[in-house]
């Protein structure tokens, strides 16, 4: 796993992204600039790239530092923010993502799954792209921010990301909970049904119109955020 300070200006607080898989640093530094714009006060930790799960030598001390930690966790980033020895937390936001990424009644169906990673090229990768985000309008805006990656190391990522989610490997169970999970009626990675039967018992939030990139919707980490206060 990578990681990327985006702002360490000292504050007592500390926001957590983890992106979803094949990204980079490239939507997290948009929106915190549209946050900064809105007075945003946390230091601001990617993490992305999950071909290792294993965190970089650093993260655990410099995260141990702050008074008060939130993670927001998009997609395969919901799932593997809860592989990742983390300090405590205060609260936790996942966003079109379940702790059962590839699961016929909690995640992508495995038969999609395997297809995705059986014929990623990068042709299919554009087809997903469109996929994800569903409309024109969402595409044209993650075209400004998609991750200068090459199509093979996705390719990559994803193959390691389906070996640690093989039967026998044991995977300790973090400390923390998410506290919400905000759900996209239109994803056509993580179907809405799986998420909403994944986070049965868990607060809410339904965007009945928003597809599987959440951020044409969500524009800054505030709006994300505020989900919490609902």
């Amino acid at each position: 796993m990578k990681t990327l300070w985006l702002r360490k200006e000292g504050a007592d607080e500390l926001l957590l992204f983890f992106n979803g898989w094949g990204m980079d640093h490239r939507i997290a530094a948009y929106l915190l600039r549209e946050s900064l714009a809105s007075d945003f006060l946390p230091d601001f930790l990617l993490c992305y790239d999950y071909r290792t799960l294993e965190s970089e030598l650093q993260f655990m001390k410099e995260v141990s530092c702050y008074k008060s930690i939130t993670v927001i966790a998009w997609s395969f980033g919901v799932w593997v923010a809860q592989q990742t020895e983390l300090p405590a937390i205060e609260r936790a936001i996942a966003i079109n993502g379940t702790l059962h990424p590839v699961d016929a009644g909690l995640g992508i169906p495995p038969e999609v799954f395997q297809a995705t990673l059986s014929a990623y090229s990068e042709e299919n990768r554009h087809r997903f792209n469109r996929r994800m985000c569903g409309t024109g309008e969402a595409l044209a805006l993650f075209s400004t921010m998609q991750p200068d990656r090459e199509t093979s190391d996705q390719l990559e990522e994803l193959q390691r990301l389906q070996e640690y989610l093989l039967p026998g490997k044991l995977h300790e169970v973090a400390p923390w909970h998410y506290n919400h999970a905000i759900i996209g009626g239109r994803d056509l990675v993580f179907p809405a049904r799986q998420q909403f039967a994944a986070w049965k018992g868990v607060p809410q939030t339904v965007i009945a119109d928003m597809p599987h990139f959440p951020f044409f919707h969500f524009t800054n980490l505030q709006e994300i955020l505020a989900c919490c206060s609902k």
